[in-house]
Formats: structure tokens, C-alpha cells, sequence
């Protein structure tokens, strides 16, 4: 009895090393995408963000200092860890003027590049927030 469970023992030596590698990879990527997901969404709550707040200076200075509200979006954008030269802004006015009480659009397009894009082939995709309110 001794002698068998001592030869089992011997054919199973690197069974579990074996398993920790190979379980090791998926745990990493599912980590690392979880990782590209959430700095994804972030990227999102800042374009957004920054678009609510390019539309409330605009709003406040009537819509009509479209330079300030590009200025106003990229500084909140900065803040976070995003590449502010790589934003676009647009400030547009749907209903023609920038006279009360017409609308003002801003609008934020930001090209996101993956972290993991250093490691394997992954695409670059378009980030963009919208942000519209009545001039008062």
C-alpha cells in the first residue's frame, strides 16, 4: 500500500506547476482586459464630462466664445491622464446663432490606443461624447 502511493505521488510530481502555468496566462489576460475595459469607460466619463462642461461655459458666455469652450474642455479633459492633442472639440450652434435662446452642440472625439496594444495586435477605437443645451 506504502509503495503504490509513493510511486503515484511520483508520476504526479509537476501535475499542479503544470496546471499554475497554464491557469497563470488566463488569469492575466482576463485581469488585463478587465483593466482595458474599465480605463475604456473611463475614457468615456471624461469626454463626457468634459463635453457637459464645454456646453455650461458656453451657456453661461452665451454660446458665442467657441475658442474659450474649446479651452474650457481641453483643461478639464487635462486633468485626467488622457492626451489632450489627440481630443477633437467642436462647438456648434443647431439653430444658427449663438443668441439666447438658441441651442449649442459640443462636441468631443478623442482616438483611444489600448494599453495592451504594446503587447498584442488590438484596434484603436473612436471615443465620443455629445453634450447640448438651450443658451440662456
Amino acid at each position: 500500500m506504502q509503495r503504490s502511493m509513493q510511486t503515484r505521488w511520483r508520476r504526479q510530481r509537476g501535475q499542479s506547476l503544470l496546471e499554475t502555468a497554464m491557469m497563470i496566462v488566463v488569469i492575466f489576460t482576463v485581469v488585463f482586459w478587465v483593466f482595458e475595459l474599465g480605463w475604456l469607460m473611463y475614457t468615456y466619463s471624461v469626454l463626457a464630462d468634459a463635453a457637459n462642461e464645454g456646453v455650461r461655459y458656453a451657456i453661461v458666455h452665451s454660446g458665442g466664445d467657441a475658442t474659450g469652450t474649446q479651452t474650457t474642455v481641453k483643461t478639464f479633459a487635462g486633468t485626467s491622464l488622457h492626451n489632450v492633442s489627440a481630443m477633437s472639440i467642436a462647438v456648434t450652434f443647431p439653430d444658427g446663432s449663438a443668441a439666447p435662446p438658441n441651442r449649442v452642440r459640443v462636441t468631443v472625439t478623442y482616438t483611444y490606443v489600448p494599453y495592451l496594444s504594446k503587447f498584442i495586435n488590438t484596434p484603436t477605437m473612436h471615443a465620443y461624447a455629445e453634450g447640448r443645451m438651450v443658451v440662456q
